[in-house]
């Protein structure tokens, strides 16, 4: 868990949701998962390789830990025609990232046969790092996260050392995105794409990425730790594999609820309208390493 926070520029990641098929066997194969990592990691220190292991509210209500995660629910539909949030809901989460391809692919088919015939498999998508941290749109990725140990744990963990987390997958229109201008695509996201500068507030469109989910309460951010990769093939269905973790699950729903017109004002984010569209979407609590030998 800590190892995918901490680690803020791993250049792969790995994501498998899947079904829960035999309950019994969840905490044997937890366990057994976490000793692969610890074996992967021993061996290949320099790939800096972590894994989050984490349960929807179906599962995980029915554990006797469930009270340390009070707000996790099932994903529910945000917003609505084109620009809604699809819930794809699932009862588990396996994210792995690294600083090599190579590490993630060894440890998922270690954790998958560790899991056996307990799940069953429904997605599994692999991420990359761009050049400057760029995601397809041509704009870097992630500037708002949180950075140093102290914070990103501060704001990523509860007060149980377990996290919630947000998968959702973005699937872009890199055609249509092109034929605005990059005077647009900047007003979308309320950023230059160059030089990474934000806008300030009095030129900021109401819609624009940044205006839709940088959140206030009571003066106080509404912050969430950001774990994101473009993913995809280039002459198929490419995006972002968005992933995020807080401590609290009211930071990150306050920012789909912005994004996706579920507030007072019913605006949506631009880029949902200009770039890219939601075709996944589900809620999971990652408890820490010592909960997860405790199931």
């Amino acid at each position: 868990m800590k190892e995918i926070l901490l680690n803020e520029h791993a250049q792969f990641g790995l994501f498998i949701e899947a079904n829960i098929k035999q309950p019994e066997k969840i905490a044997a194969a937890c366990a057994l998962a976490l000793d692969k990592l610890s074996h992967i990691q021993a061996r290949y220190p320099e790939d800096q390789i972590g894994l989050s292991i984490a349960f929807g509210a179906d599962f995980w209500g029915s554990l006797k830990h469930a009270a340390e995660a009070p707000e996790l629910k099932n994903f529910p539909t945000y917003g609505k025609g084109n620009t809604h949030a699809p819930a794809t809901q699932h009862d588990l989460l396996l994210h792995i990232q690294s600083n090599h391809h190579d590490s993630n692919f060894t440890l998922a088919m270690d954790v998958l046969a560790a899991f056996g015939t307990a799940i069953e498999v429904c997605n599994e998508t692999h991420g990359f790092r761009r050049h400057q941290e760029r995601g397809l749109d041509g704009f870097v990725d992630g500037t708002e996260n949180p950075h140093g140990a102290e914070k990103i744990l501060s704001i990523g963990l509860n007060e149980h050392g377990g996290s919630y987390v947000l998968m959702q997958r973005y699937r872009h229109d890199l055609a249509k995105w092109n034929t605005y201008s990059i005077a647009e695509q900047e007003e979308s996201v309320a950023r230059s794409k160059e030089s990474n500068e934000e806008f300030s507030k009095d030129i900021r469109h109401p819609r624009s990425h940044i205006a839709r989910t940088n959140i206030k309460e009571d003066g106080k951010g509404l912050k969430i730790v950001r774990r994101s990769l473009p993913y995809g093939t280039a002459s198929g269905e490419h995006g972002l594999a968005f992933i995020a973790y807080a401590g609290t699950l009211h930071n990150i729903e306050a920012q789909l609820q912005h994004m996706f017109g579920d507030v007072a004002d019913g605006q949506t984010d631009l880029l949902l309208e200009r770039l890219t569209q939601a075709v996944s979407g589900a809620y999971y609590y990652a408890p820490s390493e010592t909960r997860l030998r405790q199931l």
